[in-house]
């Protein structure tokens, strides 16, 4: 029988530092054997995580015994840094899984075939592997996307499948032909990573399950060092991370898991909602704690968002409960077109920062997908708001820091045959794709890797004399570089700059620096930053091997900055685990959320993870929340008319204003430039068209929201002036709109996909 603990009823809004709820202290006090967390959103589970290892530390427990991992690096320092504060000064071990996983994996690198100074290659690195292996096995990388194969190698390991086995499979699945050629390729990637002494980011979980699995002796050793294991977000974890969190705590089943069900957002890259969905399955003694009082959002924001997951089946039945106020209705925008939308989010933000009602910085707008974001960044910067795009791998694919990257890379790990691929003629040293393809042929013959081929470039068949000269001299460039005679990862980086002339072709013939190459010359500059900081960091304690580590397993969110003031925009995916006071999510629309794949094969489950990506992007609201959708938008290079998600039906939105915008145009952003007639008759001409609000109809119910296109809408023709519409017929291609219009009595109909009706609202 499980021990059920639940919040109190009517705990304080606003908690004291040391002060805890009922279900939270009971969290906190839990000793020894399993403990299921079930944390809603904004219930303080980071809180109830950091006291709980205080709270061991306290009761005796060598910090050195205690073992928590999570999903992102901003997450693992926070909690790292509140865990000591309250333990006395006294350091537990918090890591993400990766990192955790990296670093186990270079003590005992030798049990898997691999040596401690092995790297890990980028998505990039992965995607140009794939592609020599294709050349190898004669196949064309149009037809078979090297990105497409990495993907679905990606997939199987998550899906604890080895080469053998998706070979094995394979041949069962007779005529899938990218199976088939996925299948020869995996076992060529993976030999290749092999002797590059490399491994990919799953090969960082794959390899530690191994080691577990296959070393009792080690497995054993290490759940006595972890006797006390807890892992956030437990919802996120796929099999592989499933299985190294149950054999680190097999002797010792110690395991505190938090997470809730209904915030599992990432099937698409291999994340089981089954295992926290079964924990007490797997753990029959195990007690659960329900985290239910969410102490972040408003009740208004909160009983849309509880209405909306309450049609997932596969969840732990929860209700979402708050001492907040009530707060402002949820509320519903929808646009003319994607442009419309993007002002009208822009407007409302200039709109609440004039009022003094909240700063740039308080306000977030999130989406399904990346591309949305350019129209958003348009408006924003039309209307002179500052905003940051959370993207933090970009600065990591600049072409200048992988450059740079792959030369330490080189430099740690000389069988890195990837690294050399990148850098051996960067900057142009003479050394083509001929001679590297005459080196490479070269070092599989011989069984070594391409820096040791290139000390043998004499011995080389048919290599030219300075092709043979630029190979020894690039041996020798390396081979005279390392940390050590450098003393920093910083100084190494700049004698690296300084001995490649990596930036000297970018001096113009009058000594200038072009915009490009100053923008190029900040990049190397932020990444000498970033060394020296780590340097800094670390003492005597820093290495190349740390370093290169540190750069591999950034992740987007790291990048976020809330000092700086601005508006922050990213995707519903990267929004997990933050908060701000004002939330927009744009593009709420069937086949962008739910995402058109969703809809593909009418999965129930892949349905569910998108309504569930939804409820996360709302739950991180505070104050105010917007959801906008557009009636029209370019899709796949075509514009088209929208449907209204379907998740759009499920929640109720609460009756604030009945006003109706009608022809209320979209604001204009201050101080246009003249210059751009975007600003001019293009959103002069786009009206916002209505609020949930005025969709309701003073019902306080959910509206049934039509298609595009509804009967009793007010439209403009640029032909036949305004109309009502009188009829919506057919369905996608097929569907038409007929329009009466006020100088006629007779009924026009239009092609909804391709007509140039403007909506304006209800007659």
């Amino acid at each position: 029988m499980d021990n059920l603990a639940t919040a109190d009823s009517s705990p304080p809004h606003s908690l004291a530092p040391d002060q805890l709820t009922p279900a939270q202290r009971t969290a906190v006090d839990h000793f020894e054997g399993p403990l299921l967390v079930l944390a809603g959103p904004g219930s303080g589970k980071t809180r109830v995580i950091t006291r709980r290892m205080a709270r061991l530390v306290e009761r005796g427990v060598d910090p050195r015994q205690i073992l928590a991992v999570t999903f992102t690096n901003k997450a693992a320092e926070e909690m790292a840094a509140r865990v000591e504060r309250l333990a006395g000064g006294r350091p537990v071990a918090v890591s993400t899984f990766h990192r955790f996983c990296a670093r186990l994996l270079r003590d005992h690198a030798e049990l898997v075939g691999l040596q401690a100074n092995y790297t890990i290659l980028d998505t990039t690195d992965q995607k140009q592997v794939v592609r020599t292996v294709l050349d190898e096995l004669n196949l064309d990388a149009v037809h078979f996307p090297p990105a497409r194969i990495s993907g679905r190698i990606s997939r199987a390991k998550n899906e604890q499948q080895t080469a053998e086995s998706l070979q094995a499979n394979s041949v069962s699945r007779v005529g899938n032909h990218f199976q088939e050629v996925v299948a020869r390729v995996y076992p060529r990637y993976q030999d290749f990573l092999l002797r590059a002494n490399a491994v990919d980011f799953d090969d960082l979980l794959l390899h530690v399950q191994q080691l577990l699995t296959e070393n009792p002796e080690l497995r054993s050793r290490l759940d006595q060092q972890y006797r006390f294991v807890m892992v956030d977000e437990y919802q996120d974890t796929n099999l592989v991370q499933y299985g190294i969190v149950r054999l680190l705590s097999h002797d010792h089943p110690n395991l505190c898991v938090t997470g809730d069900p209904d915030q599992s957002i990432y099937g698409w890259r291999g994340a089981r909602v089954d295992n926290i969905l079964r924990f007490e399955q797997d753990y029959p003694d195990a007690t659960v704690v329900r985290l239910e009082e969410n102490f972040r959002s408003t009740a208004a924001i909160l009983r849309s968002a509880d209405q909306l997951i309450a049609h997932n089946q596969l969840r732990k039945a929860k209700s979402l409960i708050t001492q907040n106020p009530e707060g402002d209705a949820v509320e519903l925008l929808v646009y003319g077109s994607a442009q419309d939308e993007a002002h009208g989010i822009s407007a409302r933000i200039h709109e609440l920062v004039s009022r003094n009602e909240c700063t740039y910085g308080d306000c977030a707008v999130f989406y399904r997908v990346n591309s949305m974001s350019r129209q958003l960044e348009q408006a924003l910067s039309r209307w002179g708001i500052p905003y940051q795009v959370i993207a933090g791998v970009a600065f990591f694919e600049r072409a200048e820091v992988k450059d740079l990257l792959g030369y330490l890379r080189l430099i740690e790990n000389p069988a890195d045959d990837a690294a050399f691929a990148r850098v051996v003629n960067k900057p142009p040293r003479r050394i083509g794709k001929v001679t590297q393809s005459k080196l490479a042929r070269y070092a599989t013959t011989e069984k070594i890797n391409r820096l040791e081929a290139a000390a043998h470039a004499k011995q080389i068949p048919n290599l030219s004399k300075p092709a043979t000269t630029a190979l020894l001299r690039f041996h020798e460039l390396i081979d005279g570089l390392n940390l050590a005679d450098a003393g920093s990862v910083a100084e190494l980086l700049r004698t690296i700059i300084d001995r490649t002339r990596y930036t000297a072709g970018w001096q113009t013939g009058l000594g200038k620096s072009s915009e490009q190459d100053i923008q190029r010359q900040a990049v190397i500059d932020e990444l000498l930053a970033l060394a020296t900081q780590y340097d800094e960091d670390l003492g005597d304690e820093r290495s190349l091997a740390g370093f290169l580590e540190i750069t591999s397993l950034v992740a987007d969110t790291d990048a976020i900055d809330p000092s700086q003031g601005n508006v922050t925009l990213m995707t519903l995916h990267a929004a997990k685990g933050l908060e701000f006071p004002t939330v927009f999510v744009a593009g709420v629309e069937q086949n962008l959320l739910p995402h058109e794949r969703s809809l593909r094969d009418d999965n129930p489950r892949e349905i569910e993870e998108e309504r569930r990506l939804l409820f996360v992007g709302m739950t991180r609201a505070i104050d105010r929340l917007s959801l906008t959708l557009a009636a029209q938008r370019d899709l796949h290079g075509q514009s088209r008319s929208t449907i209204p998600s379907q998740f759009l039906n499920e929640m109720q939105l609460s009756m604030r204003d009945n006003t109706i915008p009608g022809d209320t145009a979209v604001p204009r952003p201050p101080l246009p430039d003249a210059g751009n007639t975007m600003g001019r008759s293009g959103m002069a001409d786009s009206p916002l068209l209505t609020t949930g609000a005025a969709l309701l109809n003073g019902t306080g119910e959910a509206a049934t929201l039509e298609q595009g296109f509804a009967v009793g809408m007010a439209v403009r023709h640029p032909r036949y002036g305004r109309g009502t519409v009188v009829a919506v017929d057919g369905f996608a291609r097929n569907r038409t709109v007929t329009v009466r219009f006020e100088d006629s009595d007779e009924g026009v109909s239009f092609q909804a996909a391709h007509c140039p009706l403007q909506p304006l609202g209800r007659s």
